[in-house]
């Protein structure tokens, strides 16, 4: 016998795959964000974009999640469900928008000065730290393994290890203020997307279990 459908389970579906969209295009934006500051590339206009159509998507989660609401009267779980997706939604937000603000530095300071690899900086591992843990919260909504994001919260405490370790180089360098303030804003937005990515998965583990768990 065929089980139907019911149409609360496709509009959590279609939510489900516009939060994966948005978390591809977060991916994208924190890869372009590195290469332009890396390379020295201004990236900018387009980043703004891609958070623009985060935003965008952002509020369409929430208008829809709303919809279902009113609409279904949902039972415990997929209102859960539903709470989860749309505080997802607003974190995904904030990967594309701190992506953005890295392309911002340069025009809101000018050039500066590049510290190059091997001066006891970590900058570049943990560029590819944090670009993990954003990989992996956008797989956790796609699976919803609520086993597999603890995972996440060792590198998530990895990058917090090496955000301490190049802010206290940074502060206690002689190098030009400029460069000091790049890099020390950089770093600090990379350290709040890897934080967005924990609240993602403890979301995640909420909408599945009803148990909230802090994974910082």
């Amino acid at each position: 016998m065929i089980k139907m459908r019911r149409p609360l389970d496709l509009g959590l579906e279609q939510i489900q795959n516009l939060l994966v969209k948005m978390g591809n295009l977060a991916i994208q934006s924190l890869d372009l964000a590195l290469k332009g500051f890396f390379d020295e590339e201004d990236v900018y206009v387009q980043l703004r974009a891609w958070s623009n159509t985060i935003l965008l998507l952002s509020e369409e989660v929430e208008d829809r999640a709303t919809e279902l609401m009113a609409l279904h009267q949902p039972m415990a779980g997929d209102l859960r469900t539903l709470k989860a997706y749309i505080k997802v939604a607003y974190d995904i937000e904030r990967y594309g928008r701190y992506s953005m603000d890295i392309s911002e530095i340069k025009s809101q300071l000018g050039e500066w000065d590049i510290i190059p690899n091997g001066e006891g900086y970590a900058f570049k591992e943990l560029g590819e730290k944090v670009q993990k843990c954003l990989s992996m919260s956008i797989k956790y909504l796609e699976t919803m393994d609520k086993e597999a994001i603890f995972e996440l919260s060792q590198i998530e405490a990895e990058s917090d290890e090496l955000y301490r370790k190049n802010l206290e180089k940074l502060w206690e360098s002689e190098l030009p203020t400029k460069t000091i303030m790049a890099y020390t804003l950089t770093i600090r937005y990379l350290e709040r997307i890897a934080d967005h990515s924990s609240y993602i998965s403890e979301s995640i583990y909420y909408a599945i279990t009803g148990r909230r768990v802090s994974l910082r």
